[in-house]
């Protein structure tokens, strides 16, 4: 969909994924580049990095990330007030992902008559809660609440990347359903490809190269599900001695990583990557034989499931979030069953020992071409704005 009449939009995120890495700060920058190719797009991070951009996409400063986070709120709303003006034109619709960083700008943006459309990630305060405990933990989680609510009540509308996401704002923050817009996420389909030589890029990651890869990539939580895993590879390596399970990322929870798998006598069997560098991403991707995401809670959509399958990668995962319905309208039997260790053990050692049923690379890849691209998403999002402005106009003009 190519428009001659571009918006002027400002949008409100974390951080930029080169300088945080991260699911929305990935989201925030492909989606951002992809608007940015038929608009103008004003781009509000927390960060005094600049990375590189496209030409009509302004990455603005606002904010340090060693302040508190009060003094950030107030940084960003007082750079939107500046890049907002007088409201003359300046700027046509503000686009919010990060609910503590979008507060002040919507304030802004209420004043001048501008819309505002958020994109809801995810309760911000819901997994603050699973991820911690104690009386000052329950305070941040009550003053996170507060936030989360006071920013949604500023929004014109709401773009959520999956049916759990718009069931859950509409339950969880009494938001009609008339005002949220589901709209997936999308896997870059030119960094994220199938390999040409599988073999050769096992061996220039060092990866064994008889063995059956198993590849997750998560960050190292609790409700990501890395201890139901662990539990249910115990099973599968016992089954299939010359698998191979691959964990990368980073977070809290290593420590208890490394004690279970020496308990469980899978040294041998499981390897913690560390954080995967941007730049290796891809090749683990081509090199795996199976990707497992064992979500136990909150999993908005998945990026990393759509980019696994962009690259010919086959797709397990809890039925959990957007990752049910990713794969329901792909090929149900690659969802476990539930989100117990047994159920994830039970799923893998049937698709590996039936290796027939897993998908093909070129299947794979296909349903993201067809669902899961940053240009369906930009478009999609652009029909947002463009209704909340009264320019709605048909694709293909």
């Amino acid at each position: 969909m190519q428009y001659n009449d571009g918006l002027n939009i400002m949008a409100t995120g974390l951080s930029w994924p080169s300088v945080q890495p991260g699911g929305l700060n990935t989201y925030f920058k492909s989606v951002c580049e992809e608007l940015s190719s038929r608009n103008r797009v004003h781009a509000l991070i927390c960060t005094p990095d600049r990375p590189d951009t496209p030409e009509n996409l302004t990455l603005h400063s606002a904010g340090d990330p060693k302040e508190t986070i009060w003094k950030r709120k107030d940084a960003f709303q007082r750079r939107a007030a500046e890049l907002m003006g007088e409201g003359t034109g300046r700027i046509d619709v503000l686009y919010s992902h990060f609910a503590p960083y979008g507060v002040g700008p919507a304030l802004e943006a209420k004043k001048r008559g501008i819309p505002v459309v958020m994109t809801f990630h995810g309760p911000w305060n819901e997994e603050m809660k699973i991820e911690g405990a104690g009386l000052k933990h329950r305070v941040k989680t009550t003053i996170a609440r507060s936030i989360e609510r006071k920013a949604y009540r500023l929004a014109d509308k709401f773009i959520v990347l999956s049916e759990t996401f718009r069931d859950i704002l509409h339950r969880e923050h009494n938001v009609p359903l008339h005002k949220i817009r589901i709209v997936p996420g999308a896997a870059n389909i030119e960094r994220f490809v199938p390999a040409a030589n599988r073999l050769a890029v096992r061996r220039t990651l060092g990866l064994p190269e008889g063995a059956t890869t198993v590849l997750t990539v998560r960050r190292l939580v609790n409700r990501m599900g890395l201890l139901q895993l662990l539990e249910a590879w115990r099973q599968v390596s016992e089954r299939f001695p010359n698998a191979i399970l691959l964990i990368g990322g980073k977070g809290p929870l290593r420590g208890e990583l490394e004690t279970r798998i020496a308990d469980y006598g899978l040294s041998n069997k499981v390897k913690l990557l560390g954080y995967i560098p941007d730049h290796e991403l891809a090749g683990y991707y081509q090199a795996a034989d199976l990707f497992v995401v064992p979500s136990q809670a909150l999993e908005g959509f998945g990026l990393i499931t759509t980019e696994a399958l962009s690259s010919g990668l086959p797709v397990m995962a809890t039925p959990i979030g957007g990752n049910r319905e990713i794969l329901e309208k792909f090929r149900p039997e690659l969802l476990f069953k539930g989100t117990t260790s047994a159920d994830i053990a039970e799923g893998m050692i049937h698709m590996l020992g039936n290796r027939k049923l897993l998908p093909s690379r070129e299947e794979c890849r296909q349903h993201v071409l067809e669902r899961y691209t940053w240009e369906k998403v930009a478009d999609e999002v652009e029909s947002v704005f463009r209704q909340m402005l009264g320019k709605e106009v048909a694709a293909g003009c």
